[in-house]
């Protein structure tokens, strides 16, 4: 991925851990607030500032943690999620959480998206809109953001990665 501004961008990859671990009251997402595998009858997107989700990542922290950008017109969005979503299955969430961030111009459209899916029963998903995006200098979706166990962040990418090599990144990372 080019570097437009490659002294901002490690400036930016540099402070945010040290952010995340900063700010770190307890902010709950809908999908972390209820059991694991009951099904929650009415959906509602929560709406997240760049605070408040460097905040829920922090609270995280000793975890792997994969962050998905998407947004409902992303084609390759489409491919990946579902295998985020049986990935989530496969992987124990004590070593990884995988927190999805829509970043649709639009939350209805997002939240419609998201539900289709079935998204929100996998694993936390927010909106995060135009402000997130540029906190996360997105230029492209999907964007993956994985942070270590330390909460510093190890890859930050965007395209589609194949489930099988992102896995085995993701083990490699929890095995350390």
């Amino acid at each position: 991925m080019g570097n437009r501004h490659p002294l901002l961008r490690r400036l930016v990859l540099w402070l945010l851990p040290a952010v995340m671990l900063a700010v770190a009251p307890a902010f709950a997402a809908p999908a972390a607030e209820r059991p694991q595998g009951q099904a929650q009858t009415a959906f509602s997107l929560k709406h997240v500032t760049v605070n408040e989700l460097l905040s829920f990542l922090a609270a995280s922290h000793g975890k792997v943690i994969l962050v998905n950008f998407f947004a409902e017109f992303c084609g390759p969005c489409r491919k990946e999620i579902p295998e985020l979503m049986k990935l989530r299955k496969e992987i124990p969430e004590k070593d990884l959480l995988i927190v999805g961030v829509a970043i649709d111009e639009n939350i209805r459209e997002a939240a419609r998206f998201i539900k289709s899916l079935g998204i929100q029963d996998a694993y936390p998903v927010f909106y995060g809109g135009d402000e997130v995006s540029r906190a996360y200098r997105i230029d492209a979706i999907p964007f993956n953001v994985v942070y270590n166990r330390q909460g510093r962040i190890e890859a930050s990418e965007a395209g589609y990665v194949p489930v099988s090599e992102l896995k085995k990144f993701l083990m490699a990372l929890i095995r350390r």
